[in-house]
């Protein structure tokens, strides 16, 4: 007898994802094509052109609808809307307009993120998120863009894994402004909590002003892992993966559901217009974080720091584990809003890429069993619709599910893409796995 497929919800959304600076290329206003400039890239290179979606973007679109996805995640970019204080661009208004009206025309829906870690660079220039005036210009850049592309959008994301640019930037120091101090961090802290009322309320208030039939969708993209102990009866490492836990997935999420600041990062302050100032959370899943004291000091990276001895990695050197993706959303559901899964996927360098197609069916299969175990999921992104610029790794690792080819960046399906468009359509077939992951036809059904 045949397996029953898996299937989703008519009204899923299956979409891809990106980040603008990533993707579009040549965002010179900013600070991170700064930082580039400045050899900071382990691979040496610099954005560039990235995979021109700045003018490629109708080609894209095209692609997304010929292979089925009916969903975009993507930024605008504040240095290109805002290249210095107070002067705002047309221009870059005027092109995210298109980019929104050509989506509108391919009956693409549109998730929004409005701070994807990039800043203009006279912000940076000022103090960044640390400066008094932060939180005012963040509110002003996105009162234009509410007030250009309200109509467009179907999902609001506010920022994009805050807690991201916070470590990075001011504990670790390895993103811009490569700072090291935890009262610097604090600031950070506090002022992209507050952001995010700020943009709530420009969104909220546009709405308001043109009578909009039904309340906005406004959220987060929340970075969460699966945080596990390796010996879990060890009381010292399961404190420490507690704390990890704590600090990584939990903090800034439950500070916008309470409205408060705790400890490390405050004495439980409020922020007034904080709490429940969303409608959704966004869910960005990609392994499962187990502990270790580093194998050389000084340390690298966090790869570093994770024990993968045994486990099946993804090529940003991460453990797959779908099972805690399951976990996750089971704790994102806790807060009583829709959940959509606004990042997730895999590095997979190889054309053919057999390790993306696994681990894509086997975390969609987590998924579902979310959605049947009654969680409110409403939408997946896929990270990346195409290879780009991955940050501190230049253009070596390769998440998207279309590649570039070298030199004229056309765009190369990997099975993969065709796959993820087949799954969109039809669900999770036994006959779409024995052709795309056979390895995991077991796992999913069963001898």
């Amino acid at each position: 007898m045949e397996k029953e497929p898996i299937t989703f919800p008519d009204d899923f959304i299956w979409g891809t994802a990106v980040c603008s600076h990533q993707a579009e290329g040549h965002n010179v206003h900013s600070d991170w094509w700064e930082f580039e400039h400045q050899g900071k890239i382990k691979d040496g290179a610099v954005s560039g052109p990235a995979a021109d979606m700045l003018n490629r973007y109708p080609e894209d679109f095209a692609l997304m609808e010929q292979y089925g996805y009916n969903g975009f995640r993507l930024s605008v970019e504040w240095a290109r809307i805002e290249p210095e204080q107070g002067r705002f661009s047309e221009e870059a208004l005027l092109h995210y307009e298109n980019v929104m009206k050509e989506m509108r025309k391919r009956n693409i829906k549109v998730c929004l993120t409005l701070y994807h870690w990039v800043l203009p660079k006279w912000v940076a220039d000022s103090g960044g998120w640390t400066a008094p005036g932060c939180v005012r210009w963040f509110q002003r850049y996105v009162r234009r863009v509410v007030q250009r592309l309200f109509p467009y959008v179907d999902l609001w994301c506010t920022l994009n894994e805050p807690t991201a640019p916070l470590f990075a930037g001011y504990v670790a120091g390895v993103f811009p402004p490569e700072k090291r101090s935890w009262p610097l961090a604090c600031r950070v802290y506090r002022n992209l909590l507050r952001a995010h009322v700020a943009a709530h309320t420009e969104i909220m208030q546009e709405s308001e002003k043109l009578g909009a039939d039904k309340q906005p969708l406004i959220g987060i993209a929340h970075a969460i892992n699966y945080v596990e102990p390796r010996n879990p009866d060890n009381p010292v490492e399961s404190k420490i993966h507690e704390f990890f836990d704590f600090m990584h997935n939990r903090v800034f999420v439950e500070s916008m559901k309470t409205g408060c600041i705790p400890f490390p990062f405050g004495i439980g302050e409020k922020i007034h217009g904080l709490a429940g100032s969303y409608s959704y959370m966004g869910v960005n899943y990609y392994y499962r974080m187990t502990l270790q004291l580093p194998k050389k000091w000084p340390p690298g990276d966090l790869i570093d720091f994770l024990y993968v001895e045994g486990r099946e990695t993804t090529g940003m050197g991460y453990e797959s584990f779908p099972p805690g993706f399951y976990e996750v959303l089971k704790y994102m559901s806790g807060f009583d809003v829709p959940l959509y899964i606004t990042e997730n996927g895999c590095a997979d360098a190889d054309q053919d890429d057999v390790l993306r197609r696994r681990y894509l069916v086997r975390h969609l299969a987590q998924m579902h069993r979310a959605i049947k175990d009654g969680m409110d999921i409403r939408g997946y992104f896929q990270w990346s619709y195409i290879d780009n610029f991955e940050w501190l790794y230049g253009f070596e690792k390769k998440l998207g599910l279309f590649a570039l080819e070298p030199g004229t960046l056309n765009r190369i399906p990997r099975p993969s893409a065709t796959m993820y468009g087949r799954i969109a359509k039809n669900g999770i077939t036994p006959g779409l796995v024995r052709e795309f992951a056979p390895s995991v036809e077991t796992e999913l059904w069963g001898e």
